[in-house]
């Protein structure tokens, strides 16, 4: 049981983020941190012999490296740990070039440049371009003030000296290669993983738009039905009608009649639309005015003007736009233009605030305002309630 416990606590944390590479930075800021410690403790076991050599530098970075270890598989979140590591390393290889004096400072370049790798792969290209300004800074500053007088009282270096600092470049040499393995290996794994996201992403992709086709198909489908339909009772209508020619209630036939077209219509032109989400307005506003025109037997050409600020209107209103249209246009073909020569008709559309539009509709005719309340002036009424807006008429 202890021995798993140890184990699981060399394991590297998992990460609470969803982010994949936020996963793969914690992987390796904790690979890194384990490698770099095990390497420091062989450099100073390596060293145990040598009076010359410092060793509070190695167990300074080990100290780091258990703290990060610790803290990280507490927080489970890299960036301040990481931060907190190569600052840390930073500062210990400052003072390493001002503060120990006599010293050669063959391998602390390594650890500089170690540091500086670790930085750029895990915090990213601005850390580490700070980072590695610092670093040169204090370089920069120990050849101007330490480095002559340093070279001027070096100790002589011993055959155990030169062999220690052999295993030390070694061992620095297989810590940057380790830490660009693990920057290859990560990159690697992370796109495998984004490629493996994708492939599951396009997969369903494919699968909704195969679905959405096929309701796109369906819709098409009932849309037609639903005018053919219409068009039936259109035509059930008419045959009521011919009976009652020339009477009152022949009259209710026919606007009857115009109603339901009005609504076929609609249904005919969505079906014959490129898309199923939105209407093209002006092009069913000449259809309506043309078949008003030739049910009513009118005989002479209407103009009709569109100036709309939307192109389109979505289908949810289009069926109370378009009654209310019919019984407007009905209105101006049968009265207001019934003596005059050259028609004409003009609707505005302009866009408000959250989605809502003002319907402006007048035409060049003479309107009789009725002494009673008419059944296509309640169905405008009407038609405008279900669009949530307010009517006002003028002569």
């Amino acid at each position: 049981m202890i021995t798993l416990r140890i184990m699981d606590f060399f394991k590297p944390p998992v990460s609470e983020s969803k982010d994949y590479y936020d996963q793969s930075k914690i992987r390796m800021i904790w690979n890194v941190a384990i490698t770099i410690a095990t390497l420091l403790t062989f450099v100073s076991i390596s060293n145990i012999s040598n009076n010359n050599y410092s060793h509070l530098p190695n167990i300074g970075g080990i100290i780091i490296c258990l703290i990060s270890l610790f803290i990280l598989k507490w927080k489970k979140k890299f960036k301040i740990i990481s931060l907190f590591t190569v600052t840390s390393v930073f500062i210990i290889i400052s003072l390493t070039f001002l503060l120990l004096k006599n010293t050669p400072h063959y391998t602390t370049p390594l650890w500089m440049i170690l540091n500086i790798l670790i930085t750029y792969f895990v915090l990213g290209k601005r850390w580490g371009t700070l980072f590695l300004t610092m670093h040169f800074i204090v370089v920069f500053f120990y050849y101007w003030f330490f480095f002559k007088s340093n070279l001027e009282n070096l100790y002589e270096l011993s055959e155990l000296d030169i062999i220690n600092y052999i295993i030390e470049t070694s061992i620095l040499a297989f810590a940057i290669f380790y830490i660009l393995g693990q920057f290859i290996n990560s990159s690697s794994q992370t796109k495998k993983k984004k490629k493996e996201i994708n492939e599951r992403l396009r997969e369903k992709n494919n699968l909704v738009n195969t679905q959405n086709k096929e309701k796109e198909v369906m819709l098409r489908e009932i849309h037609h039905r639903v005018k053919n339909n219409l068009q039936i009772i259109t035509s059930l209508l008419r045959m009521q009608a011919i009976d009652l020619k020339g009477s009152q209630e022949s009259h209710a036939f026919e606007e009857a009649i115009t109603r339901v077209k009005s609504m076929a219509l609609i249904h005919e032109k969505i079906y014959q639309s490129d898309t199923l989400v939105n209407f093209d307005l002006k092009n069913y506003l000449e259809s309506l005015t043309t078949e008003i025109i030739d049910t009513y037997s009118v005989g002479k050409k209407i103009l009709l003007n569109v100036n709309s600020e939307k192109k389109d209107i979505g289908q949810k209103g289009i069926v109370p736009l378009s009654m209310l249209f019919n019984e407007l246009i009905s209105n101006s073909v049968k009265h207001g233009l019934k003596n005059i020569e050259n028609g004409q008709i003009t609707v505005n559309l302009k866009g408000l605030d959250n989605d809502y539009f003002q319907l402006d509709y007048s035409d060049n005719g003479k309107w009789i305002e009725p002494n009673h309340s008419s059944f296509g002036r309640e169905l405008i009424s009407s038609m405008t309630q279900q669009l949530e807006g307010i009517s006002n008429f003028s002569t």
